[in-house]
């Protein structure tokens, strides 16, 4: 059972990145925002509830993958909590101790891309749904989302230099990930 984790600041590129990955590599996706806009219809964003069921949900849900042999990519935004390396921590232990494998990124840009990016359509659909001023409050009084975890090397790739497209044949190739036939 294989595991793309990819991780970074609101913006980065982890949804694009992720479905490019799961077109090429046929793995299932479980994308930040498909448990927190579940949460979002019961919890407001500062429950503690609301953070506690995100991490209890997908950690169960990568313990049933891994129980059926399911390959996953999961996406993490590093916006809401600076004890976030604590449930990567948590994670990781749970693949390993059952045999997985982890491919583990993390994604950066640079604060003029990520408010550039911030506003678009392609978000919007997804239910991010916080602006411009939102992400200029994240930037300038969470300093830790563009901290990389320090606990297990892997690979940092920055998207305001590297497209989507690029990013995904990136990983592929560094953790070399086979992809299914029918994919480029």
């Amino acid at each position: 059972m294989q595991v793309v984790f990819l991780y970074g600041p609101p913006a980065v590129g982890k949804l694009t990145i992720a479905q490019e990955l799961q077109g090429r590599l046929g793995y299932k996706l479980i994308h930040n925002h498909l448990l927190i806009n579940l949460l979002d219809q019961i919890f407001d964003f500062h429950n503690p509830s609301r953070r506690v069921l995100t991490r209890e949900f997908r950690m169960r849900l990568v313990e049933e993958a891994i129980k059926n042999d399911i390959n996953l990519i999961i996406t993490s935004g590093s916006a809401g909590s600076p004890t976030l390396f604590e449930y990567y921590k948590e994670l990781i232990k749970l693949i390993k101790e059952n045999g997985g494998k982890l491919s583990m990124i993390h994604l950066t840009a640079d604060p003029k891309t990520l408010l550039s990016r911030i506003d678009d359509d392609f978000r919007k659909k997804y239910g991010k749904n916080f602006g411009k001023t939102e992400l200029q409050d994240i930037l300038s009084q969470k300093h830790f989302v563009f901290d990389k975890y320090p606990d297990l090397d892997h690979l940092t790739i920055d998207t305001s230099i590297v497209s989507a497209v690029e990013a995904a044949g990136e990983i592929i190739d560094h953790y070399h990930l086979r992809e299914v036939s029918s994919a480029k």
